[in-house]
């Protein structure tokens, strides 16, 4: 038995990608028996219990200790479900669940800990103060050093994350997997269905209308750099009539701003994980600008893959993890540095989606990389 434990993650799209949808995968592979644990806020407990048990039936979901300053309290907990399960391994995501998943070997209540690392923690509270309390941001600097230092196995979402590790944190180890945030369930079904549009669809099929429409999929959070990215679209808009931009959002104050600027050219919707995929392929070009901070150099967005498997080329800023250079290597889309003019945007043609999609499908399904989550579960057997 192996425990995949989350702390204090949401129900979201990339929740299922991320933590359900890999569970089920590593549990394919050789038969390994995984159980979700996580911990969820209390508010709305029954609500997030019911969505994540939909995706993992066999999940334990607990409520967890109220205040994130008392996170520690929820070492109970895991203790608990340790004491159920008998674990050889834990699979932690975060820092916080990893220094947990640490006590829980102390004590003898499991063998082995591998440290799921989805980004730069220390650096991402420190440069967007994720939550307003300095002591918890500073607590966040050793958490990350423990977590990479002595766990006895390491999931890292780029090689440039890796290569943080060894820089800030001196850790000098080989024993860690790259796995960047690759497909999920949804959005791999798309590959091989072929989907174009779809009765959820915000656009008509790209081989029928004119408009070049330029998608921007995912949150407005202080790391999407919304400013820079209004730097790009308003000089594009204008200079390109044929431009539309279609934000898979919920409205605020930035893109209901933009859309003001732009009636009839900029649409707000938010649409359900499930029709993301099918609204993505009657697009044409995938938006992904991101300010250059420490957080962003070693990202793996999710929507990276999304994009492709739908067939979209990815408009990508430079200095995002390992997908800027990746976009560059195998004429992805187009790598945009601030200042610089980019040429027309056209309509993206069968032949350039299925080349995308056949990329995505060889390079960043979870089954492409199920040499590395053997490895994980070689370590935590």
């Amino acid at each position: 038995m192996i425990l995949y434990f989350t702390y204090n993650d949401q129900p979201s799209g990339v929740y299922w990608s991320q933590v359900t949808d890999v569970v089920d995968h590593m549990q394919a592979l050789d038969g390994q028996r995984i159980r979700l644990v996580a911990l969820v806020s209390g508010r709305g407990y029954f609500a997030t219990r019911r969505a994540i048990h939909a995706h993992a039936p066999s999940a334990w979901v607990l409520p967890m200790v109220p205040k994130m300053r008392f996170w520690r309290w929820n070492l109970v907990l895991l203790a608990w479900a340790c004491c159920w399960s008998r674990p050889s391994g834990i699979i932690a995501r975060g820092v916080f669940a990893t220094w947990m998943a640490q006590r829980m070997r102390g004590l003898g209540l499991c063998r082995r800990v591998c440290f799921d690392g989805r980004g730069a923690y220390a650096a991402e509270w420190e440069e967007y103060r994720l939550i307003d309390d300095d002591a918890l941001i500073a607590q966040c600097r050793p958490l990350e050093h423990g977590a990479i230092h002595h766990s006895d196995m390491r999931l890292a979402v780029s090689h440039a994350l890796v290569d943080h590790w060894r820089e800030r944190y001196g850790w000098k180890g080989e024993e860690y997997v790259v796995i960047p945030c690759a497909l999920g369930t949804d959005h791999a079904r798309t590959i091989t269905q072929g989907l174009r549009t779809s009765s959820g669809a915000a656009v008509s099929d790209p081989a029928v209308r004119s408009e070049v429409v330029l998608v921007y999929s995912g949150s407005t959070a202080g790391w999407q750099s919304f400013e820079l990215l209004k730097r790009l679209l308003v000089p594009l808009l204008e200079a390109q009539p044929r431009l539309r931009v279609l934000f898979l959002s919920k409205p605020d104050a930035n893109n209901q701003a933009l859309k003001t600027l732009f009636p009839g050219r900029v649409e707000v919707r938010w649409a359900k994980p499930a029709d993301v995929a099918a609204i993505l392929a009657g697009c044409d070009h995938g938006l992904m600008i991101r300010e250059d901070t420490l957080t962003n150099r070693v990202a793996s967005p999710t929507k990276f893959a999304e994009y492709l498997a739908a067939g979209l080329p990815v408009l990508i800023s430079a200095h995002i993890g390992d997908f800027s250079t990746t976009v560059r290597a195998n004429d992805l889309g187009l790598v945009w540095n601030e200042g610089t003019a980019l040429p027309p945007l056209e309509p993206t043609g069968d032949a350039r989606r299925a080349r995308l999609r056949a990329y995505a499908a060889d390079h960043l399904t979870k089954s492409a990389f199920d040499t590395a989550y053997r490895r994980i579960l070689q370590a935590l057997s």
